[in-house]
């Protein structure tokens, strides 16, 4: 049965494109009252396309007919965006989704400008489509209301029916029901399975924005105005000293604090490490290079990418890395020490996924600055911060090391 998650948005389109887009990570496209440029047709017929800046097309369309501003006080929701996820059983093809995908869009969006992009990221692989559907109604030029999620979910479960896909039968479309569909109870029971993960992802969502925060601030100050930038709104705990709490800006119920996403998200340990005068600050093209896959990330909720992200940002930040060949070297160095596995391999994955999203550059292309020193002009030689985790070498020792290899 395909499952539908759908995400307001309230920003122009930019981002989202680049998310979805970016590095050829696109299968196909799709586009419905949007004049793509077509390059041709794939070996099923279906069409594809070139370059085409479909986000700017949608914002212009809102910015002219006012639907951009906010509406009551409140911040416009400029677009929908649904994620189709087909049933992993049906090991459906990337033509059949795009036939099953446009046949629901047409439906339910035949007034609207729509753009659709397919990925295949997941685990195992399974294609699946993102839906953009811009907020104006191109007929009467008014904003697109919340369509009712029962009728979106049971147009699909038709069409998914009709194109011989498993699907659930029930309330939803009123057909009979087939002993080869879901049962109920079945359904029921993913729901709740999504729920209880659903309670945790928001919790787990602060926890990897802190994260991404605290690894390019330059100072306390500056991590309050990135988390503001992610989204994530905080204020002193009014019941635990030296505690912050951490709440999502778009849902302020969901709130945590820092002492319940670990020691090290109280207000004490992050200024503390903020302040540090050891703490290298991240270099200009870590920080911009973060914030962008950030921004597409918190745009569409992937959740994975997120975390993905605030784990490798996490270990640059602690280990004071300032280039891949840095990383490379910590690798080497580690690899033949006992016990180290684990730390190599997150090691490892930081460098990949720094490499894959260019946080940092192959060489350090400006000596780091010398260690502080104190009022005295001796070396300030605490080392608070100055440990990554998993037990390597302090930062400022492995810095010195990398600098004399990359010689």
């Amino acid at each position: 049965m395909p499952f539908i998650k759908a995400i307001a948005g309230h920003t122009r389109l930019g981002a989202a494109q680049r998310y979805l887009e970016r590095e050829g990570r696109a299968l196909a496209r799709d586009f419905l009252n949007l004049d793509a440029p077509m390059e041709g047709m794939d070996d099923d017929g279906l069409p594809e396309y070139g370059d085409y800046d479909w986000s700017s097309i949608m914002d212009g369309t809102r910015e002219k007919l006012g639907n951009d501003r906010p509406f009551r006080g409140r911040k416009a929701r400029t677009y929908k965006h649904y994620v189709i996820s087909p049933d992993p059983r049906d090991t459906v093809s990337l033509s059949r989704l795009r036939s099953v995908t446009m046949s629901w869009v047409e439906e339910n969006f035949g007034d609207y400008e729509v753009a659709v992009v397919y990925h295949d990221d997941n685990e195992h692989h399974v294609p699946h489509a993102h839906v953009v559907v811009n907020n104006t109604n191109l007929d009467t030029g008014r904003r697109l209301q919340d369509p009712d999620p029962g009728a979106l979910n049971g147009s699909l479960q038709r069409i998914a029916r009709d194109a011989g896909l498993t699907h659930f039968v029930g309330r939803l479309d009123g057909a009979a029901r087939d002993e080869t569909h879901y049962r109920r109870r079945a359904v029921d029971r993913t729901e709740a399975s999504l729920a209880r993960r659903g309670e945790y992802s928001w919790v787990a969502d602060i926890r990897a924005r802190v994260d991404v925060a605290r690894g390019i601030a330059k100072n306390p100050e500056d991590f309050q105005g990135a988390l503001r930038e992610m989204g994530i709104n905080v204020r002193e705990s009014a019941s635990r000293k030296g505690d912050w709490v951490y709440s999502l800006a778009e849902t302020p119920s969901r709130q945590v604090t820092g002492s319940k996403l670990g020691a090290s998200y109280t207000r004490r340990e992050v200024t503390g490490w903020l302040r540090s005068p050891t703490r290298r600050a991240p270099v200009p093209v870590t920080v911009h290079n973060v914030r962008e896959v950030a921004a597409g990330a918190i745009e569409v909720k992937d959740l994975r990418e997120l975390v993905d992200l605030s784990e490798a940002v996490s270990i640059v930040s602690r280990g004071g890395f300032r280039s891949l060949s840095a990383m490379d070297s910590a690798v080497s160095r580690m690899r033949g020490m006992p016990n180290r596995e684990a730390t190599v391999a997150r090691l490892e994955r930081a460098r990949r996924y720094c490499a894959e999203h260019g946080i940092l550059p192959e060489r350090a292309t400006t000596q780091p600055n010398r260690r502080p020193t104190g009022p005295s002009g001796t070396r300030d030689n605490r080392r608070g911060g100055q440990e990554y985790r998993g037990g390597s070498r302090p930062a400022r020792q492995q810095t010195r090391r990398d600098e004399r290899s990359e010689r």
